[in-house]
């Protein structure tokens, strides 16, 4: 009967160990997992690839696998269908997320655009007034609808005096250069190419209408509230890679040129237009309590959005807005503002 008992006992205590060991083994395997973050071309997205080659998110203990998308809808496609846990968007096309029913938390502001979001006419179009009757080529996403809104308002233009066409992000420089539009709505690096060597006139931009245009990180809202510290561990890689680029822009500039194949040059002149805030800024921003606070400036973006039925009701922005991460992060390097 003893021995009985201890085979049944030992029988018993290998299994318990089974069990543990296969529950470690699981919960070892999902840690494990990448987190997938999606991005388009935009120029303000560039430290994520830079902070993927320089493996500053395993630095962090983190594993980000970076999803690079031709365009802002195909990102927002994978952000609702699953395939990617976090992406950059607009505050804008989060919005327009929002409204469809998706839950989601933004976590970082990535980079104002003074600038770098254009409406670029050919080189016999000098004004906005002149695209009366004539074809706009847009990308159709939320960014590039809003930017063409705001263009057309200023200048008293009504949608239907001009014709829109579909043109996808990859399909920009080609449809510039066969004169298929009169104007396009775009951003860089591709917009530095157009003005560059398409003789391309720029006609409007995101400068024209400051803190309007913002770029921002997005979580589903499931993901963050189940992993809080790898997240907190993506930006503190992020804003170690704002430091980096500030301290070596050379060597920055000769590694995101080379995936995004462009040149160096053509990267620096995508920064020119844009602000990356950094650790303190962003802090500053996220607070309810400063004149800079993005629950204001977002309100301008969501007011035209109703005037233009962008969306259905207005969007909860405290709810949205979430600066608690950003509070548990030391100051990288100094943490020097990036102007670029």
């Amino acid at each position: 009967m003893r021995l009985g008992f201890i085979r049944k006992k030992s029988v018993s205590l290998g299994l318990i160990l089974v069990a543990f060991v296969l529950i470690f083994v699981g919960g070892c395997s999902k840690d494990t997992d990448p987190i997938k973050i999606g991005i388009n071309n935009w120029a303000g997205y560039d430290p994520f690839i830079l902070a993927d080659k320089l493996k500053l998110f395993n630095k962090n203990n983190v594993q980000v696998e970076i999803k690079r998308f031709a365009s802002a809808t195909e990102t927002i496609q994978a952000m609702r269908g699953g395939e990617i846990q976090g992406a950059g968007f607009t505050l804008d096309e989060v919005f327009s997320l929002i409204d469809t029913g998706f839950k989601g938390k933004v976590v970082l502001i990535i980079d104002y655009s003074m600038g770098g979001d254009m409406v670029i006419g050919q080189k016999e179009i000098e004004s906005i007034a002149d695209l009366k009757g004539k074809t706009i080529g847009y990308e159709g996403s939320v960014v590039g609808e809003f930017l063409l809104d705001r263009a057309l308002d200023r200048n008293s233009i009504k949608r239907s005096a001009v014709k829109l066409i579909d043109v996808q992000a990859d399909k920009w420089l080609s449809s510039f250069a066969e004169k298929d539009v009169d104007a396009l709505v775009c951003y860089n690096p591709a917009a530095a190419t157009l003005l560059n060597e398409h003789e391309g006139t720029l006609l409007f931009s995101s400068a024209d209408i400051p803190f309007e245009i913002i770029d921002v990180l997005l979580f589903s809202e499931p993901f963050y509230d189940e992993n809080k510290t790898a997240i907190t561990r993506i930006l503190k890689g992020w804003f170690e890679t704002l430091s980096y680029i500030d301290t070596n822009p050379d060597k920055a500039a000769e590694v995101i040129s080379k995936v995004k194949n462009i040149t160096p040059d053509n990267y620096r002149q995508g920064l020119n237009n844009l602000v990356a805030p950094d650790l303190t800024v962003n802090r500053t921003i996220f607070d309810p309590t400063s004149d800079k606070n993005i629950y204001k400036y977002s309100q301008v973006i969501v007011d035209f959005m109703l005037s233009k039925n962008l969306l259905s009701e207005r969007i909860d922005t405290q709810d949205l807005f979430q600066a608690e991460l950003l509070s548990k992060i030391a100051n990288p390097l100094g943490d020097k503002q990036i102007t670029q």
